[in-house]
Parts: structure tokens; C-alpha cells; sequence
């Protein structure tokens, strides 16, 4: 467990990350996509920005939370890749707490190089969903 995900599980915030699996065909589009480098688990500066639109846009009106979906290339093992991954949650995680997005409100889901079934998106990528709550 990264120390980012600990500091937040001891903090009561409540981030739930899970590992599984849900077919393309079954979830929306992404409301946006942040791309990594190889190997890279950090959100680049020129995404900041983005984050930043998106958590106001989340943050306005109740009851929304953030589905994040990471991936890693397939180079490497599976386990490695699902760390890689996980690294990428936990860093969108952290930048969206950051920006006053409640963590209980987040969860992320990393697949590393699973799952891989959208041509039309980069491997290296963590997919953000702006959902609603269901009552």
C-alpha cells in the first residue's frame, strides 16, 4: 500500500481502491483521460490544469463522485504493471484531494495492461468519470 493511500486509510477519508475487472462496452466514456510517459506514475504539470476543471466540476452540486480507471503498457510482468497503475490512481487520487475533492468521494480501479479493449485511448492512461450517486 503506497504511503499516500495509508496517510488517507489512517485519516479516515475513506479512498477505496480496487482491483477488477469491467468491460469497456459496460462504462461510459471517460470525461477525461490523463495520459502517462512510460514507466511514469505522476501527473505531468501540463494536466493540472484539467484536474483542476474537473474537480470544481465535480464539487458543484451533490452527490458526485470520481471513478478513476488506470493502465499500464504491457511491458513488464502483470504484477508490476498493476503497481504502475495503482502509483497513477494514487497520484490523481492525491492531486483531486488536493483540490479539496473529498476522498470517500473517489475510487480507483488499476488494471494495468488488462483490460486494454479501447483502441481509441492511450495505454498508459488513467480514465476519470464524473458519476451521481444513486439514492
Amino acid at each position: 500500500m503506497s504511503p499516500l493511500v495509508r496517510c488517507l486509510l489512517n485519516a479516515g477519508l475513506g479512498l477505496l481502491l480496487t482491483t477488477g475487472g469491467v468491460l469497456a462496452a459496460d462504462r461510459p466514456s471517460p470525461d477525461v483521460v490523463i495520459v502517462f510517459s512510460p514507466g511514469e506514475d505522476s501527473v505531468a504539470a501540463a494536466d493540472l490544469p484539467t484536474l483542476e476543471q474537473l474537480s470544481a466540476d465535480a464539487k458543484s452540486g451533490e452527490g458526485k463522485w470520481i471513478s478513476l480507471e488506470a493502465y499500464a503498457d504491457d511491458q513488464g510482468s502483470r504484477e508490476l504493471n498493476l503497481a504502475l497503475a495503482q502509483r497513477r490512481v494514487d497520484d490523481v487520487s492525491h492531486h483531486l484531494v488536493s483540490l479539496g475533492f473529498p476522498a470517500n468521494r473517489i475510487r480507483g480501479t488499476s488494471y494495468g495492461d488488462e483490460h486494454m479493449d479501447r483502441n481509441d485511448l492511450p495505454m498508459r492512461r488513467v480514465e476519470i468519470r464524473i458519476k451521481r450517486l444513486r439514492h
